[in-house]
C-alpha cells in the first residue's frame, strides 16, 4: 500500500472512530446522572478514562512502531466495542468504572495508531493529511452528537434513550472492527517474527519502564516540548468543557436535542477552522496560532456560564471555543512530527496522548470537586480564570521553539 493510500486510510478511520465515540460519549455524564451518580462521582468516572493510558500509552506506542499501526488500531477498536457494550449493560455506577477504563485504553491506542498512519511520507503531503485527519475528526464530532441526540430524544425514558445510543455506537464499532480486520490483510505490517515474546517484554515491568524512558527522551527536542505543553493546556480546558457542558446546560433547562445541537456547533466550528488553517499558516507562525488559540479558548471557558441563559449566546461561545481548540491538534502535530524519525512516531503520538490524559485526569477531578462544593457556574468561571493565567505563563516561559516547521 502506497503512502497516500495509507494516509487516506488514517483520515477515513479518524472520521469513523470519532463519530462512534461522539455518538454516545457526550451524553455519558447525563447517563451516569440518570444512574444516580453525584457530580463528584461523575468527575471521578470521567477521570478514570485516563487511568489505563497512564500505564499503557508509551508501551502501546512502542508496539505501534514494532507491530504496525493497523494491528494496534484493531486492538483498540476491540476495547472500544467492549466499553460500549458494558455501558449498555450497566444498571449502576460500578460497571461504568470498567467501561471508562476500557474507553481510555481504546482512545490512546486508536488515536495514536491513526495519527501514525496520517504522518507517513514527506512533509508537505504529511501536513496536508494531518489537517484532513483533523477535519474528519471534527466531522465525527459533529455527526456523532447529532445522531446520539436523535436516538436519545426518540425515547420517552432518558435512561433507555442513553442505553440505545450506547448500543448503536457498539454496533457501529463492531462493524468498523470487521472492516479493519479485512483491510489489515492488505496492509504492509512489520515482520511478525518474535512478535509474541516482544509483546510480553514490552508489558513487563522492565519493558514498560524502558518504554517510558525512551518516550520521555523525545522531549529533548524543543519543538516537542512546545507542542506537548500547548496540548496539555488546551486539552485540560477541553476535557471538562466537553464532559460537563451537557450537565450545565441540563441544569439550565436545555432539552437533550438542544444540547446535541450545541455540541455539534462546537464540532462544526472546529472543522471550519481547519479549512482555514492553510491560509492562516501563510500569515502567522504555528506557535502564534497555538498561543492565540489557547487564550481564546480560556476566555470562552470563563464566559460559558454567563452565556448559559441564552441559547444563542451559548452557541456563539461554544463555536468560538471549537474553532480555537480545532486548530490545536493539527498545528501541535505539525510542530512535533518533524522532530523525530518515522520509526519513533508511535512513541511520539502516544507521548502526546499521555500528556492529554494527564490533563484529563486533573481537569474533571478538580472540576468535580469545585462543582460539588461551589456549583457548576463557579467551576467554569474559576477554570477560565486559572487557565488564562496559565496561558500567560506558558507564552512567557516557552517562547518560540527552534526549528519550527511552517509558518
Amino acid at each position: 500500500m502506497q503512502a497516500e493510500r495509507i494516509r487516506r486510510l488514517g483520515v477515513f478511520g479518524g472520521g469513523v472512530f470519532f463519530s462512534i465515540t461522539g455518538l454516545a460519549q457526550p451524553f455519558f455524564t447525563l447517563y451516569a446522572q440518570e444512574l444516580g451518580a453525584s457530580t463528584p462521582t461523575i468527575g471521578l468516572l470521567v477521570t478514570l478514562r485516563a487511568v489505563a493510558p497512564l500505564f499503557i500509552a508509551l508501551p502501546s506506542g512502542q508496539l505501534i512502531d514494532s507491530l504496525g499501526p493497523m494491528r494496534m488500531l484493531s486492538y483498540g477498536m476491540a476495547c472500544l466495542v467492549a466499553s460500549l457494550g458494558i455501558s449498555v449493560l450497566a444498571h449502576d455506577v460500578s460497571l461504568l468504572v470498567l467501561s471508562q477504563i476500557l474507553l481510555g485504553a481504546s482512545v490512546v491506542i486508536c488515536a495514536s495508531s491513526l495519527q501514525v498512519l496520517v504522518s507517513t511520507g514527506e512533509a508537505r503531503s504529511r501536513n496536508a493529511a494531518i489537517n484532513r485527519y483533523s477535519m474528519w475528526m471534527s466531522g465525527g464530532g459533529v455527526i456523532g452528537p447529532v445522531l446520539g441526540g436523535l436516538i436519545v430524544s426518540a425515547w420517552v425514558d432518558p435512561l433507555n434513550g442513553h442505553r440505545a445510543a450506547f448500543a448503536a455506537a457498539a454496533c457501529a464499532g463492531a462493524a468498523f472492527l470487521v472492516l479493519l480486520l479485512v483491510l489489515s490483510r492488505r496492509y504492509p505490517h512489520p515482520t511478525a517474527e518474535g512478535q509474541t515474546p516482544r509483546v510480553r517484554e514490552v508489558f513487563s515491568v522492565a519493558g514498560m519502564l524502558a518504554s517510558y524512558r525512551w518516550g520521555f527522551g523525545l522531549t529533548s527536542h524543543r519543538s516537542v516540548q512546545f507542542g506537548l505543553s500547548a496540548t496539555f493546556i488546551i486539552m485540560y480546558m477541553q476535557s471538562f468543557f466537553s464532559s460537563f457542558l451537557p450537565l450545565l446546560l441540563d441544569h439550565l433547562g436545555y432539552s437533550t436535542m438542544l444540547i446535541a445541537v450545541v455540541l455539534a456547533a462546537n464540532g462544526i466550528a472546529a472543522m471550519t477552522s481547519r479549512f482555514l488553517l492553510g491560509a492562516v499558516m501563510q500569515r502567522v507562525s504555528l506557535t502564534t496560532i497555538l498561543t492565540v488559540a489557547g487564550f481564546v479558548a480560556s476566555l470562552c471557558l470563563l464566559l460559558t456560564p454567563f452565556a448559559g441563559p441564552s441559547a444563542a449566546a451559548v452557541l456563539v461561545v461554544v463555536a468560538i471555543m471549537g474553532a480555537a481548540v480545532g486548530l490545536n491538534l493539527p498545528v501541535s502535530l505539525m510542530i512535533m512530527v518533524d522532530a523525530v524519525g518515522e520509526n519513533e512516531r508511535g512513541k511520539l503520538m502516544s507521548l502526546r496522548l499521555l500528556v492529554n490524559r494527564f490533563a484529563q485526569i486533573l481537569s474533571p477531578a478538580i472540576f468535580g470537586a469545585v462543582g460539588g462544593v461551589f456549583g457548576l457556574t463557579a467551576a467554569f468561571a474559576g477554570g477560565g480564570v486559572v487557565l488564562l493565567a496559565t496561558m500567560c505563563g506558558f507564552s512567557a516561559v516557552l517562547g518560540r521553539p527552534r526549528g519550527e516547521p511552517g509558518g
